[in-house]
Formats: structure tokens, C-alpha cells, sequence
């Protein structure tokens, strides 16, 4: 008798164990809104969206800050709004140790493209700000960086949110930068 009694209790403990696990391959909101629950089987999944890979051209210093180098860079992006950002955080790691950042110690805050405008809004930490020729190639660096992509004909940059008339004090900031 007393073995029956533990016979039972293991059938319902694999009953409910079983009844959980059907419980927890129900339709979420999602899978039933993108129709992933419904037909396709259990333990189906809604698709992440797809990351692409896209070349782009990025701008360095030398070590003595004299010119401006370039290199290609591989970046990652959701969708074509990203690239932009993509493109100007991508030279914040110089590929080569004789290269320097010239974006070290700026965060670009937002960088939104609308209508063939870029609106880049920028904040400069104390260890990113540079003497003349520094601020002149970072300039240089986001013209380049930004104007690569041809649908891009200006660029407003700001400065915490503001339009200023120079980035560092040095070099003067047209609103907007042609192409």
C-alpha cells in the first residue's frame, strides 16, 4: 500500500511538472501580434532584427597633430540612421598606436539626419579639448566623416545643444557646413 502511495505522488509530480511546461510555451503578446505563435510550432521565436555590416571612412591625427589620416573602419548598424553615428564613434579607436583620436573626450549626444541636413549635437569633456591645430583637424574630421555619405549636403554642429561659434575657441564654426 505504501508503495502505491509513492507511485501517485511521482505521476503528479510529472503531471504538473509537464502542465508548467506547456504553460510556459504559451503565445506571448508578441508572438500572437507577429503571428510567430500560430502554425509555426513550438518554441518558435520572433526574428531580432538584422545587424549589416557597412565600410566607412574614418579620420585620425598623426601623434604630432599635423594632418589628417584615413582609414577604413567596419561598423555595425540596425538600419541606414545609424551610419552616421557609426561612421564619426569609429574614430574614436585609433586602428594604429602612431594614430591619435581626435574625438576623445567628446560624446555625440544625438546625430539626426533629416532632408539632407545632419544636426550633430556634441558634448566635449576637458581631456577633449585641443589647441588650434587639434580642433581644426577634429573639424576636418567630422566634415569628412559626415560628408562620405552623398545624400549629406549640410551638417549643424552643436555644442551641448547650443550653436556656438566655435567648438574649443579657436577655430570658427560655420551653421551650417556646406558640402
Amino acid at each position: 500500500m505504501e508503495r502505491k502511495f509513492g507511485y501517485r505522488q511521482l505521476l503528479l509530480g510529472v503531471t504538473l511538472a509537464l502542465a508548467v511546461t506547456g504553460c510556459a510555451k504559451a503565445k506571448t503578446p508578441d508572438s500572437a501580434a507577429n503571428g510567430s505563435g500560430s502554425g509555426t510550432g513550438p518554441g518558435a521565436q520572433t526574428e531580432a532584427p538584422s545587424v549589416k555590416q557597412l565600410k566607412v571612412k574614418t579620420y585620425y591625427a598623426d601623434d604630432n597633430l599635423d594632418k589628417l589620416i584615413e582609414r577604413e573602419a567596419t561598423v555595425s548598424i540596425k538600419d541606414d540612421a545609424d551610419k552616421y553615428a557609426a561612421a564619426l564613434n569609429a574614430s574614436k579607436t585609433p586602428p594604429e598606436a602612431t594614430l591619435s583620436s581626435l574625438s576623445k573626450g567628446i560624446t555625440y549626444r544625438t546625430v539626426k539626419y533629416d532632408g539632407g541636413g545632419v544636426t550633430l549635437d556634441i558634448s566635449i569633456a576637458d581631456s577633449g579639448r585641443l589647441g588650434a591645430p587639434g580642433e581644426d583637424l577634429l573639424v576636418q574630421s567630422i566634415r569628412k566623416s559626415l560628408f562620405q555619405f552623398s545624400e549629406v549636403q549640410s551638417i549643424e554642429v552643436l555644442v551641448d545643444g547650443k550653436k556656438t561659434e566655435s567648438l574649443m575657441g579657436h577655430v570658427s564654426l560655420p551653421h551650417p557646413m556646406k558640402r
